[in-house]
């Protein structure tokens, strides 16, 4: 059941997202062919036009990816769609699980076109860009550094797993505005202010100097255990905040 929720919010995340991850790409081609043409006033011309407009949409792009995982969460378990979700034989936790998936799913998405969208700009030959010896080169230099894909990957987990405190927050914040009958959006927004600040002091007294400190210390010497430290510490309280998430929605869940 869990993969029909996920087919159902996958669904609804791909109308609203194909075009304007589409609009970014097309936005950075057009750019690579006019950019970098000589122009005697580039600002006021049609490059810094469409410049322009390529920034506009990756930074609502980012808008509308919190604005997404904000309302796919609060519609769709809190508002009105959750009479229909909640009747579904599945279980608080899968429902949860499955806007989870999709948040983090999305916000990767957006990730890689604010990253990819930029290279397209860059006035490179595309054909030698697919010819065999240029892949064959980097995949010698990356089997003489193998270590380097495991650091990539660990770095890459350390993004999901900030990815996944934060949607984690987001969830929890509107749960609890959820108890009360009024002003729930206000107090909503006051939660999760309330939990960033939680956070913010659970870590700083953590992580005092001294222990900042070492943690530096055993990154230059295992860089392994750092990065994965760092995932643990992320997702110890986003799992409890999950929980936290699941628990009201069993057992406090008031749709009227």
């Amino acid at each position: 059941m869990l993969f029909k929720l996920l087919k159902y919010d996958f669904r609804a995340m791909w109308k609203q997202f194909s075009l304007v991850w589409g609009a970014a790409l097309a936005l950075a081609l057009v750019n690579r062919f006019t950019l970098f043409q000589d122009t005697d006033n580039a600002i006021l011309s049609e490059d810094g036009l469409f410049m322009f407009a390529f920034i506009c949409v990756i930074v609502a792009m980012f808008v509308i990816a919190v604005i997404f995982v904000v309302n796919r969460f609060s519609k769709g378990l809190l508002g009105d769609e959750g009479y229909l979700m909640h009747t579904l034989p599945v279980r608080p936790w899968q429902l949860v699980l499955s806007k989870l998936i999709c948040g983090v799913v999305t916000w990767v998405g957006c990730g890689v076109v604010a990253f990819f969208s930029p290279a397209l700009m860059l006035p490179l030959n595309l054909p030698d860009l697919i010819q065999f010896p240029l892949w064959r080169d980097i995949f010698r230099g990356i089997m003489k550094h193998p270590d380097m894909l495991v650091l990539a990957a660990e770095f890459f987990l350390v993004i999901l797993s900030f990815v996944v405190l934060l949607i984690a927050s987001m969830y929890l914040a509107m749960a609890m505005g959820h108890l009360f009958s009024r002003h729930r959006r206000l107090i909503s927004v006051a939660s999760f202010i309330g939990l960033y600040i939680l956070i913010s002091n659970v870590y700083g007294r953590v992580f005092s100097v001294r222990v900042v400190r070492s943690l530096m210390n055993m990154a230059t010497v295992n860089a392994y255990g750092s990065m994965l430290t760092a995932v643990a510490i992320m997702l110890i309280p986003a799992a409890v905040f999950l929980a936290a998430v699941c628990w009201i929605l069993e057992y406090k869940l008031n749709l009227e």
